[in-house]
């Protein structure tokens, strides 16, 4: 009864929060509403806290099953496709082997290839699973190789879960399968601002989100990097893809990654999805419905593997069917936040540490030539802001590159992110902002993907010898809410791959931001070898700069 009003209310209220927010599918993904959804419903929580809690009083929340057992990754298969693949190129047993995948079509062309070859263990850590082509693509091969006695796990935020519910449910229906939410909500199948109204008490430890991305296979190699799964992360819509970057991973490291993912999955806060969502569906009914939900009809084609990618090279899924995955050789870390962080913890504990800014900040205080970052939404704060001057001040070289106005699928962390503009560029920091008319174009198809309309790759490149790869935006959400994993990779090439793709977006797909003499901003657009000079931000329309001018002051910058 409780829940039955408290879905009323918080149904409601998110009918109300959409229309500022906006229709989340019209012309973006789930992503064009994360964080405005979530600054909207700290907002809307706060109006109509009194009525919201007296309905909520004594409604229950999630607990973990006393009677779960705790499950660890399996030892690195010693038999089997995957583990004949990287022995083929491994040069010792003490080394781990990396290769950067800027194309989305390969990045999914491995993830399948992997999936199918597997022998022994899938694990798989994601902020975003969605129910779309992709997503059943993913879930169904998972399914199969269930079948072929392949451990499953399946580890999902539950921020985004709405309308995944039955697909999750019917897919951990099968053997060998297993599926858990982090952190979930007790409201289902309702909109961001609904499912906080639904627990007003709970905001804080439902802000706390779980952002990490890991795909183990076997134990023996590992993706990790900016993509969720979903059409848009791998280039398979008509429009709205993301520039994104991914790092295949094997070797030592892996059981880095490995031991994260345990720490997660084991983590109180991870609830299976059979508690969650009850059916009284027998097994045989709830397996039938997910093959009919994820039928392969239903799947578009996949970018051609054999395509070239902007660092020249073919997808590592067709390496895999030659028998020998091609991967750069060296030293590697993996790295992630504790599963508690931002939360209260035993005194002296680091249950709360932030491991991933911590790490990048040591990155960039190491630096003696040249910082490159790469962040989506890009919001420094005083203390980003003097980090970057202090390493500018050592004369070393720094270049960030983010979202445009016209790019961003967050315009209020725009609002917030512009703020600092003109402080990094008296700093001495080299400001670029993506172009989705010049990325999004035909003739660049082959650097950005089809229909590129928005940048989501996160990453750092030190003096062209180091690069720091994850799931880590720059700003206060990736800082204070959400958990992040990264891996520092110490092999020059790698670094200098990271490098070149960097600075090709820089060149080809975006616009150079700078102070021009009368003290105002302008923006530098490249056309061929000619450059043109813009005093207002370029492609965004003027309703869009009208709007942003105005809820740019109210805009809360410590939740975006």
């Amino acid at each position: 009864m409780c829940l039955g009003r408290a879905e009323s209310v918080a149904r409601a209220a998110d009918e109300t929060s959409m229309l500022v927010v906006g229709d989340r599918n019209t012309g973006g993904s789930r992503m064009r509403v994360a964080r405005t959804g979530e600054a909207v419903a700290r907002w809307l929580a706060c109006a109509v806290m009194a009525v919201a809690s007296g309905l909520l009083l004594g409604c229950a929340s999630f607990e973990v099953d006393s009677m779960r057992v705790e499950t660890r990754s399996l030892p690195p298969a010693s038999q089997g496709r995957i583990v004949q693949a990287v022995d083929a190129s491994r040069p010792d047993t003490h080394s781990s082997g990396f290769r950067l995948m800027p194309s989305g079509g390969h990045a999914l062309a491995t993830r399948l290839a992997l999936i199918r070859a597997a022998h022994s263990a899938l694990d798989l850590q994601y902020f975003i699973v969605q129910p779309d082509a992709t997503g059943k693509e993913v879930l169904r091969e998972l399914r199969d190789a269930a079948a072929r006695n392949v451990r499953v796990r399946v580890l999902i935020d539950d921020l985004y879960t709405q309308g995944s519910d039955e697909l999750l449910r019917t897919f951990a229906a099968h053997d060998n399968v297993e599926v858990r939410l982090f952190n979930p909500f007790m409201l289902r199948n309702a909109g961001v601002a609904a499912r906080y109204l639904a627990q007003p008490f709970g905001f804080e430890r439902l802000n706390h989100r779980m952002h990490n991305k890991m795909f183990i296979a076997d134990g023996v190699t590992a993706i990790t990097g900016g993509r969720n799964i979903g059409d848009e992360y791998f280039s398979r819509r008509d429009a709205g893809n993301f520039i994104d970057l991914d790092v295949l991973a094997a070797g030592p490291i892996v059981r880095e990654i490995g031991s994260q993912f345990d720490q997660y999955w084991n983590s109180p806060l991870a609830i299976s999805v059979t508690e969650i969502v009850r059916s009284d569906a027998s097994r045989q009914q709830l397996q039938a419905r997910f093959d009919a939900m994820t039928r392969a009809a239903e799947s578009p084609a996949l970018s051609d593997e054999n395509e070239w990618d902007a660092l020249a090279h073919r997808s590592p899924s067709v390496d895999m069917r030659e028998g020998r995955l091609e991967l750069a050789w060296g030293t590697g870390q993996s790295f992630a936040d504790p599963p508690g962080k931002g939360l209260a913890g035993p005194v002296g504990s680091d249950y709360g540490v932030n491991r991933i800014r911590m790490n990048a900040v040591d990155r960039i205080r190491s630096a003696d030539k040249e910082v490159l970052l790469t962040s989506p939404y890009f919001i420094p704060g005083p203390s980003g802001l003097s980090l970057l001057r202090e390493a500018s001040d050592r004369a070393v070289a720094v270049a960030v590159l983010t979202n445009s106005l016209a790019s961003t699928d967050q315009p209020l962390v725009h609002s917030a992110y512009r703020r600092y503009r003109v402080p990094l560029l008296q700093a001495g920091v080299q400001l670029y902002e993506l172009s989705p008319n010049y990325a999004g174009r035909d003739d660049r198809r082959r650097f950005f993907g089809l229909s590129a309309a928005g940048l989501h790759t996160k990453c750092l490149v030190i003096d062209r010898q180091e690069v720091f790869i994850g799931s880590m935006n720059f700003d206060p959400r990736s800082d204070h809410y959400n958990t992040e994993n990264a891996v520092a990779i110490l092999v020059p090439a790698v670094a200098r791959d990271a490098a070149q793709l960097l600075n090709l977006a820089k060149r080809e797909a975006a616009n150079r931001v700078q102070i021009g003499a009368d003290g105002h901003l302008e923006w530098v657009i490249p056309v061929g070898n000619e450059e043109y000079v813009h005093d207002q931000e370029p492609d965004a329309g003027g309703m869009l700069r009208l709007w942003l001018q105005l809820v740019s002051p109210l805009a809360p910058e410590s939740l975006l």
